[in-house]
Order: C-alpha cells, then structure tokens, then sequence
C-alpha cells in the first residue's frame, strides 16, 4: 500500500492533530487498530494502542511529551557550568585562605591537653571537613601534614578506618537499643540516668554486660547521666576567734547520768539534687534522745 520506502522511514514526529485524529478513527468510527495503523502507514499497532491508552489515561487528551534528551543535555550543561564555577571558586586565593584556616581549628580542638587524638576522631574530623568544604580527602590530608604543630595522618590510616565496620554496631546493636529505651523512659520521669544505673537495670533484665561497655556505648550515642554540682563544703564562720572560744566545761565526755544534764548540737549537711539542706537538732547526752531539731536551707545564726 505504502511501499517498501515505509521500512526505511527514520523517526518521525507526529503532531497532537495527527493522534488525535488516529485515535478517534478506532475509538468514535469503530475502525480496527490494525486497519488505521495500515492505512496511515505506522510502523505497527502497537504505536497507536500505546496512543489510545495514554489518551485514556490523561482524561481523553493527548499529551505530547518533551523529549529527554533536550533535558538531559539542559542538566549536562548546568553541571558543566557549576563545575567550572567551582573550579574558579576553589583556585581563589581567599577560599584557600579560609580552607586553611577552618581546618587548623577543626583538627586543632581535637583531643585534649594531656591526651592526643586518636586516628578515629581525627579521620572523622576529616570526613567532616570533606563535606562541609567540597574538598578530596589528599588535599585535607595535605594541609593537615604540612602543619607541625597538627596531629597527621596518612591516606591509608585514612581510608582503614573510614572502611571499617564498627563493631559495636555489630555485636552491641540490641543493647544500644535496649540502652536508649531506658534512657528516654527514666529521663521523662526523673533525670538523666547515668551509665552505672543503667547497667543495674540491664543485669536486672539477663543482660551480660560490663559497666565500662555500657559507658563507651552511651558515650558514643551522646547519652550522658546527670552530674550532681560539686560545691565547696560546709565552713561556718567564727569571726573574731579572741573571746569567743569558751571552756570545754565536760571534757569531751558526752555522756550524761541523768535527762536534762548536757544537751549538745550541731549542723549536720545534706544534698538533695544539688540543693543543699542543714539540720541541726538538739541531743540529750542521757538516752541521745533529739529533744528539739530546726531545718534550713541556709547555714545561718537562726
């Protein structure tokens, strides 16, 4: 009907007019899909059943979709582009500056004074720097090592630790669970618990555990207890120490014959949550008997 040129025809481009047209031959003139995809010289029925399902689909319109290799070509541009950008941005001398600069200060705070950081933390560190500067890992390791005063590491120290499998994950994966649950659950009550009450519970519950594995497990998911505040003890004042200072009139011998003989005090000092709370109560030297207490919160004369 068409020839033998029809086998040869590269790709064509049919227009919203022409599938429309097609698709209301079979679908409003009862024609067959085989009869209008011969007559209009398509390349198989399955083109034009492909055509009637998306005008089904798309509410009974056609749609004429975009090429993807006009967008693909649209994306390859744009990342050419900000590759370039980035190229010129990392060869300025003001963002190698500040590169440097940030570096110094991340693997500078690492480790403590007496301590130095371990491979772990600084290739870690370099991680961080990775992603927060668009940097590769030689160049980082570069500015680190020309840095005396810095702690180096070395690629492959590097890349070992960045490629191993951290244990904990493997074996403790169920207590470190276990752990956050009893966290939350006691911290929405109480306070935060620490690391040695929690053990408690999980040895309560069948679990085989150390104390010190379930601190380098909290640690490393930044769970830590409530450290009470330390304050300076108890010293009252004496003022001026010339006449105030009376006899010892019982010589330390603080037992008594009979009730009402020698009575004694003093303040004694309890911390309740980091509030501090002073009891001074008055003993009979007979039967150590409290015959009359006072509380305060505050050491004062009253």
């Amino acid at each position: 009907m068409h020839g033998l040129s029809v086998l040869d025809k590269s790709y064509t481009h049919y227009s919203k007019e022409y599938k429309e047209h097609a698709i209301k031959r079979v679908l409003l003139g009862n024609e067959s899909i085989n009869a209008v995809a011969l007559d209009l010289g398509l390349p198989g029925n399955g083109m034009l059943s492909n055509w009637i399902r998306s005008y089904k689909e798309n509410g009974y319109n056609v749609v004429i979709k975009k090429k993807g290799r006009r967008i693909h070509e649209q994306e390859r541009v744009k990342r050419i582009r900000t590759a370039q950008a980035r190229k010129r941005q990392v060869a300025s001398p003001e963002f190698k500056a500040y590169c440097r600069k940030r570096i110094y200060k991340k693997i500078g705070c690492l480790g403590s004074k007496k301590k130095e950081p371990t491979k772990t933390e600084i290739a870690q560190a370099v991680t961080e720097l990775r992603h927060e500067l668009g940097l590769a890992v030689k160049k980082i390791i570069e500015i680190i090592n020309a840095n005396e005063d810095l702690p180096h590491i070395s690629r492959s120290n590097y890349y070992d630790v960045y490629t191993r499998e951290d244990k904990d994950q493997v074996h403790h994966s169920d207590v470190m669970m276990r752990i956050r649950e009893i966290y939350d659950e006691i911290k929405n009550r109480y306070v935060a618990p620490g690391y040695r009450r929690i053990t408690h519970i999980l040895h309560r519950e069948g679990y085989q555990i150390n104390r010190k594995t379930v601190n380098r497990l909290m640690r490393k998911m930044d769970l830590y207890g409530y450290v009470m505040k330390r304050r300076h003890p108890y010293s009252s004042y004496q003022g001026d120490i010339k006449g105030r200072i009376k006899p010892d009139l019982i010589k330390r011998k603080f037992f008594a014959l009979r009730p009402n003989m020698k009575w004694y005090t003093d303040i004694t000092e309890f911390n309740l949550r980091g509030k501090k709370l002073y009891l001074s109560p008055i003993i009979d030297g007979c039967g150590r008997d409290i015959v009359a207490y006072n509380i305060s919160r505050h050491p004062n004369l009253k």
